[in-house]
C-alpha cells in the first residue's frame, strides 16, 4: 500500500512538474532579413537556454515560473531582450536583430573629397607622396594637381578645380583659412605654395561638395592639419646647390620647440639653365624661417603655436610687345615680405565634448617696380575659428561654430592710393548621422555676413553615402557656396552695388576601396551665378568699368582615379582622367565663352618603384591636357583658338643611406625629360595684333638634386618609416 501511495505520489509530481514546464521556440534573423545561426538565447538569471541552428530557429524547455527575461546576442549585433511571463504554456518568438554600429566598417562620407591621412580607411594619399611625386617638386599643390578635377595652369598661382578659377579654392590650417598661401609672383612665372608637406599630418582635398563648416570658396577646399607632438628630439638638414635648410626639434615631457631657417639663391642655377622666354636680371633670392610650439595642456588638450617669416627677390625682364621698337624689354623687380602666425587649441571635454578654437594673422606686401615706377600692394588678415563637436551617441554627430574674417588690403599706383576692407562673419552646423552602418548622411547650414557688402548669405548643404558590399559606396552631394568679390574690384565704384558670387554643387560618385587598391569615379554639374562681371575695350583684365554681378556660368564632367600598391611588387601607381566641359560669362568677357583656364580632357599617370637591394625609389609622370583656349584677336569670335596639347614626363629618385651614422636621402629630379613645349596661350599686342607672345615656363626642362640628413635616434629610423 505504501509503494503504491509512493508510486502514485511520484506520477501526480511528475504530472505537476510537466504541466509547470513551458517550452520557448523561435526564429532569428537580422534586419536585413538574413539568418543567423549560433545566437545564444538565454533566461536571464537561470541555466536555461539554447542557440539558433543553421536556419536560425531554437527551441528549449524550462522549469521556471514567472516573469523572467529572455536575451538573444550575437557578436556585431544590438543585445535583444524581452520579458516572458512563464506558466507553463509554449512561447513562440520571432526576433529580429538590429546590426550593431561599426564606425570602422561604417560608411564614409567621401562626394568631392580625397583624403590624405594616415589616420583614416579611406587613405588614397600620403604627405609622402607628395615629395616622391616626379614633377611635383615637393609641393603640396602640384602634387595635388596629379588627382583628377584639377588643372595644372603653369603660368599663373592657384588651384584650379573643376572649371574654377585658381581664387575660387580655399586652404586651412587647423580649421582657420589662410591668406596668400602661395609664393608671391611676377606675370606668367609659375609659383607654388609656402607650406611644407611635412608640417601637416593629414590633408584633405574636396573638389567638391565640402563641409558647412567651411566658406569662402566657390570651388574646393584644401584642409591642412599640422602634427600634435613629435615623438622625439631631431634636427634635419637640407642641402642643395639653389638652397640650404636647418631645423631642429627638441622634446620635452609636455612640451616641444622648434625652429628652422631656410635660404634659396638661384644664381648657380642660371648659369646653367638660360630662360628661354625671359631675362632673369636679378636672381632669385628667398630666406625665410618658422618656430613652433607644442603644448599638452591635458590628458587630450594641446596648444599649437606656428610662425613662418619670408622675403624673397625677384627680377625678370619681359619682352615689350606693345613697343614700336624692336627687342625692347620691361624690367620687373619684386620685393615681397610675408609674415605667418597660427595659434589653435583643442580640449575634449566630458568625454563626448571637443572644442577646437583658432586663429591666424598674416601680413604679406609686395613691391613691384617697372621702369622705375612702382607699384605696391599688401594685405593684413585676421581669421579666428570656434568648432565645437559632440558624439551625441554612437550614430549621431553634432558639430557647429562660428567664424571672423578681417582682411585690409591697400594698393599704391604711382600718385594715387587704394583701399579696400573686407569682414565677415560665419555660423555654421553640421551632424553626421549614421542610419545603418551602410547608409549615413550629413546635413548642414552656413550663414554669412559681409561687412561691406552689407548683406547675408544661407548656405544649406548636404551628403548621403550608400555602402555597396564589403568595401564599395555610393555617394551623393549637394550644396551653395558663396564667396565675397576680391579685393580688387571692391577698390572700383560702390560696394554696395555688389554682392556675393555663388556656385551649387550636385556630385554624385562611386568608390571602391581596399587596403591596396583604389577606384574612384564621380560625376558633377557645377553652376555658377553673380559671377563678378565688367566691361572692357581690349578684352583683356584690368581695364575695368561697369562693374557688376551678373556673370553666370557653368561646368559639368566626370573624374576617374585608379591607385593600384598591390598588382607589382613594391610598385605603386595611379591614373588620373577628368573631362571638363565649361562656360562662364565673367570678368572681361564679352560672352559666354570656355575660360582660358579651363582644358576638355586632363590625364595624369604616376608610378614609383622601390628596389630593396639598392634602397632606391625611381618615379616617373606623365601629364596631358588638351590645350587652352585663347582670344586671337585676328580671328572671329572670342576664346574660339586652342593652344597645343600639352606633354610633360618627368623622373626622380630617391636614394637612401647614412652619413655619419645619420640617416640621409639623396633625391634627384629632372623635369619635361623630352622638351616638350608646353604652351598656355598667347597674349597679342594691343598696338599690332601681329605681334604675339608665347606663354611658355621660363625653363623647359628643370633639373634638381639635393640631399636629407636627419640627426635622431637611429634605431627609429629606416626605409621603413618612409613607408617606400
Amino acid at each position: 500500500m505504501r509503494l503504491n501511495l509512493f508510486i502514485l505520489s511520484g506520477f501526480l509530481f511528475l504530472l505537476l512538474n510537466a504541466q509547470s514546464q513551458t517550452i520557448i521556440k523561435g526564429h532569428v534573423e537580422s534586419n536585413k532579413k538574413e539568418i543567423i545561426p549560433g545566437v545564444n538565447i538565454i533566461l536571464q538569471d537561470s541555466y536555461d537556454g539554447t542557440t539558433t541552428d543553421l536556419d536560425g530557429n531554437f527551441e528549449f524547455t524550462t522549469d521556471e515560473t514567472g516573469a523572467f527575461i529572455l536575451i538573444a546576442s550575437f557578436i556585431g549585433y544590438v543585445e535583444f531582450s524581452d520579458t516572458l511571463d512563464l506558466q507553463g504554456e509554449t512561447i513562440e518568438l520571432n526576433i529580429i536583430l538590429k546590426e550593431a554600429f561599426n564606425e570602422l566598417n561604417a560608411v564614409l562620407i567621401t562626394a568631392g573629397a580625397f583624403e590624405a591621412s594616415d589616420e583614416k580607411k579611406s587613405v588614397v594619399f600620403s604627405s609622402l607622396d607628395i615629395v616622391t611625386t616626379a614633377g611635383a617638386d615637393g609641393d603640396i599643390y602640384g602634387a595635388l594637381e596629379t588627382l583628377p578635377g584639377v588643372t595644372s595652369v603653369g603660368n599663373d598661382d592657384g588651384l584650379y578645380v573643376r572649371g574654377g578659377t585658381g581664387y575660387e579654392t580655399v586652404t586651412i590650417i587647423d580649421g582657420v583659412p589662410v591668406q596668400n598661401p602661395y609664393y608671391s609672383t611676377l606675370p606668367d612665372i609659375p609659383s607654388r605654395g609656402r607650406f611644407g608637406p611635412f608640417l601637416f599630418k593629414g590633408t584633405v582635398f574636396s573638389t567638391g561638395g565640402y563641409s558647412a563648416e567651411y566658406g569662402q570658396a566657390l570651388s574646393s577646399a584644401v584642409i591642412l592639419n599640422t602634427f600634435d607632438m613629435p615623438e622625439q628630439s631631431t634636427s634635419a638638414i637640407s642641402l642643395s646647390p639653389i638652397f640650404a635648410s636647418a631645423f631642429h626639434t627638441h622634446k620635452f615631457k609636455n612640451t616641444a620647440i622648434g625652429a628652422g631657417i631656410n635660404y634659396t639663391n638661384l644664381s648657380f642655377y642660371d648659369l646653367l639653365f638660360k630662360p628661354r622666354t625671359y631675362n632673369n636680371i636679378e636672381s632669385v633670392e628667398a630666406l625665410s624661417g618658422n618656430i613652433f610650439l607644442r603644448q599638452k595642456t591635458s590628458k587630450n588638450g594641446i596648444l599649437r603655436l606656428y610662425g613662418q617669416f619670408e622675403g624673397t627677390d625677384l627680377g625678370v625682364s619681359y619682352p615689350d610687345i606693345d613697343s614700336t621698337e624692336e627687342n625692347i624689354y620691361d624690367d620687373v623687380y619684386l620685393i615681397n615680405r610675408y609674415n605667418y602666425f597660427n595659434l589653435s587649441y583643442r580640449e575634449i571635454i566630458a568625454k563626448k565634448w571637443t572644442i577646437n578654437v583658432g586663429g591666424s594673422l598674416s601680413f604679406n606686401k609686395d613691391s613691384v617696380t617697372v621702369g622705375g615706377t612702382n607699384f605696391s600692394s599688401g594685405n593684413d588678415a585676421f581669421n579666428g575659428k570656434l568648432s565645437i563637436a559632440n558624439q551625441i551617441n554612437e550614430k549621431i554627430r553634432l558639430r557647429f561654430g562660428a567664424e571672423t574674417q578681417s582682411i585690409g588690403s591697400i594698393q599704391y599706383s604711382g600718385t594715387f592710393t587704394y583701399d579696400a576692407k573686407q569682414a565677415y562673419t560665419g555660423l555654421f552646423a553640421e551632424s553626421d548621422i549614421f542610419i545603418t552602418n551602410d547608409l549615413a548622411g550629413r546635413i548642414g547650414v552656413r550663414s554669412e555676413y559681409d561687412q561691406g557688402l552689407d548683406k547675408y548669405n544661407l548656405a544649406p548643404r548636404i551628403s548621403l553615402a550608400y555602402k555597396v558590399g564589403e568595401s564599395g559606396q555610393i555617394s551623393v552631394a549637394y550644396g551653395d557656396f558663396y564667396q565675397s568679390p576680391q579685393a580688387q574690384y571692391l577698390y572700383v565704384g560702390d560696394n554696395s552695388l555688389l554682392t556675393y558670387e555663388k556656385a551649387t554643387h550636385y556630385i554624385a560618385n562611386y568608390q571602391f576601396i581596399t587596403n591596396d587598391r583604389t577606384f574612384r569615379i564621380e560625376a558633377y554639374y557645377k553652376k555658377y551665378d553673380d559671377l563678378i562681371s565688367y566691361s572692357s575695350i581690349t578684352n583683356q583684365p584690368g581695364d575695368i568699368f561697369n562693374l557688376n554681378n551678373k556673370g553666370y556660368g557653368y561646368a559639368q564632367g566626370f573624374d576617374i582615379f585608379y591607385r593600384d600598391k598591390k598588382t607589382i611588387k613594391n610598385g605603386d601607381f595611379w591614373v588620373s582622367y577628368s573631362y571638363i566641359d565649361s562656360k562662364r560669362k565673367f570678368s572681361y568677357y564679352p560672352e559666354e565663352a570656355q575660360p582660358d583656364f579651363v582644358t576638355n580632357h586632363i590625364l595624369s599617370v604616376i608610378y614609383k618603384q622601390y628596389f630593396s637591394k639598392i634602397r632606391t625609389q625611381f618615379g616617373a609622370s606623365y601629364r596631358f591636357n588638351a590645350g587652352f583656349p585663347y582670344y586671337d584677336p585676328n580671328e572671329t569670335g572670342f576664346m574660339t583658338q586652342t593652344s597645343p596639347i600639352y606633354n610633360d614626363i618627368s623622373i626622380n629618385a630617391s636614394f637612401l643611406t647614412q652619413i655619419a651614422g645619420n640617416f640621409t636621402v639623396i633625391f634627384a629630379s629632372f623635369n619635361n625629360v623630352f622638351g616638350f613645349d608646353q604652351i598656355y596661350g598667347y597674349q597679342f599686342s594691343y598696338q599690332d595684333p601681329g605681334v604675339v607672345f608665347t606663354d611658355m615656363p621660363p625653363l623647359k626642362q628643370t633639373v634638381f638634386i639635393g640631399m636629407f640628413i636627419s640627426i635622431v635616434n637611429q634605431s627609429k629610423m629606416d626605409s621603413k618609416g618612409l613607408n617606400f
